[in-house]
């Protein structure tokens, strides 16, 4: 099974960790391509000024001293970043004309990813990321560096990747029931459409349509079903090759003072994170999971931004894996939490939350029908009564559905404290479980609206550096006893 190499220990004859060094030559090709990037104003005012023709016998001139200003950039850039290794931690040196020197201890690294991109796999070269705690960007940003300077970024450790991996299939059914995923896919087929000046499926369809018009087979029901079937095995093989690139083999290993995490065949990552560090457990299982059975586990780390979060996600689990990692991060397992007692929201609260989506549902049936209605009597679009029916059958599954969520959401919910964790489930079609050890609690905030100051509920928000967690609807008393509870267990921190 393919992994990202873990690097020998070097030998203090052939590198010392308190010798300044920088990366490998085949790091411009990187810097490069981040050179381009930097400059592409310039290039992009070049090629405007290439066009005109009082700028033509300067072309020649114009193109030379763009070539020499990337490939100068890239040069010094590689040549005047160094690093070095010492007891203390890790320092960075970069620049010429603006110098910068950076210090980072190694009690204060927070997270280290490692990347090989497919261009560096023959040649064994990394690129590594460095964050420490309570910073609000990334300190350390290293490409082209050998097996012996990424041991020495790592301190030498050495990681067991003899745990297999997650079976392909459940990977790849991972992709169809997560929708973080499909974001590349749209991506990819936006910049295709963009590239082909998104006339080329126009053209296509105008075409195909024409041609089966004239062969009689536009309302072949079997036509229909073959190109449909032909759809979806485009999409089938569109997230095969997404697997494949980002996803699969996934290994994941812990030992006692860290998690790791190593992804993908093309684009190979691994991501690191401290085992302190966790401070959320979330545990998702969407509508199509619950089939299979499946379930998605994120680690939650440190987040040093909102933009950006420390965090991991393991694909296509079982409960007997989600049982295991729960129970190496001394947490109750899930199976056990499923059968404990679990105390619920108010009823009130589902009271509201039915009248909230029923005047939802409502209002958007009304504006639908006057939609229809002004549409047929002022004729501005054909609109066909297939097309009519087809709107109202739409609205009323969205509705259905979101009804038969809210019954399922009210009947399988609750939370658990136990042993200063709480334990929340969110059900309902599909199933969400957040895990929070309550001394990684940073602010509680309680809330209470005209509604629930009514009915004497209040609403309590734990907040992390990485995420928040909701309890809904909470009896007064109870809230209060919660919160005076973490308040005790914050002060003894």
């Amino acid at each position: 099974m393919p992994n990202i190499e873990t690097p020998e220990q070097p030998s203090t004859s052939e590198h010392s960790s308190e010798n300044w060094q920088r990366s490998s030559i085949w790091a411009l090709l990187p810097l490069l391509i981040k050179a381009v990037v930097q400059w592409a104003g310039a290039i992009i005012g070049g090629a405007y000024l290439s066009f005109s023709k009082s700028f033509e016998a300067y072309f020649p001139y114009l193109l030379a001293g763009l070539v020499v200003l990337i490939v100068g950039s890239a040069v010094l850039n590689w040549r005047y970043t160094r690093f070095r290794v010492t007891a203390q931690g890790i320092e960075l040196r970069r620049g010429l004309l603006h110098k910068e020197h950076l210090q980072l201890a190694k009690s204060r690294i927070q997270e280290l990813q490692v990347q090989q991109p497919f261009y560096f796999r023959p040649l064994h070269l990394y690129a590594v990321s460095l964050d420490s705690a309570g910073s609000q960007q990334q300190e350390f940003y290293l490409t082209g560096l050998t097996s012996q300077q990424l041991a020495l970024l790592q301190g030498g450790e050495q990681v067991d990747h003899s745990a297999p991996s997650t079976p392909f299939f459940r990977i790849w059914l991972a992709t169809l029931y997560n929708k973080h995923l499909w974001l590349p896919l749209l991506a990819v087929f936006g910049a295709v459409q963009s590239q082909l000046n998104g006339d080329l499926f126009k053209s296509l369809w105008a075409q195909g349509r024409e041609l089966l018009q004239q062969s009689g087979l536009q309302q072949s029901f079997e036509l229909q079903l073959v190109a449909g079937l032909g759809v979806l095995l485009l999409v089938g093989l569109a997230l095969l090759l997404m697997t494949l690139i980002w996803l699969y083999p996934q290994h994941f290993v812990r030992d006692d003072r860290q998690l790791q995490l190593v992804q993908g065949t093309l684009l190979k990552k691994s991501q690191r994170i401290q085992t302190k560090r966790v401070q959320m457990l979330t545990i998702s299982q969407p509508w199509l999971a619950r089939w299979l059975g499946h379930f998605s586990l994120v680690f939650h780390g440190f987040a040093n931004s909102q933009e950006r979060k420390s965090k991991f996600v393991l694909l296509g689990q079982t409960m007997a894996d989600i049982d295991q990692q729960l129970g190496a991060q001394q947490l109750v397992r899930l199976s056990d939490v499923r059968q404990m007692s679990l105390q619920q929201y108010a009823p009130a609260y589902f009271q509201r939350l039915l009248v909230v989506w029923s005047c939802i549902f409502l209002v958007a049936a009304v504006l639908l029908g006057l939609l229809l209605l002004v549409i047929w009597q002022t004729n501005i679009v054909a609109i066909s009564p297939t097309s009519a029916a087809l709107s109202v059958t739409v609205l009323l599954v969205v509705g259905f559905w979101q009804l038969a969520d809210w019954w399922a959401y009210r009947r399988w919910h609750g939370f658990l404290v136990q042993d200063q964790v709480l334990y929340l489930w969110h059900g309902g079609i599909g199933q969400h479980w957040q895990v929070l050890p309550l001394q990684q609690v940073q602010k509680v905030q309680l809330t209470q609206s005209l509604f629930f100051r009514r009915q004497q509920l209040v609403q309590v928000q734990f907040s992390t550096a990485n995420g928040t967690v909701t309890l809904a609807a909470l009896p007064n008393q109870q809230a209060q006893e919660l919160y005076t509870q973490l308040l005790a267990l914050l002060y003894r921190k």
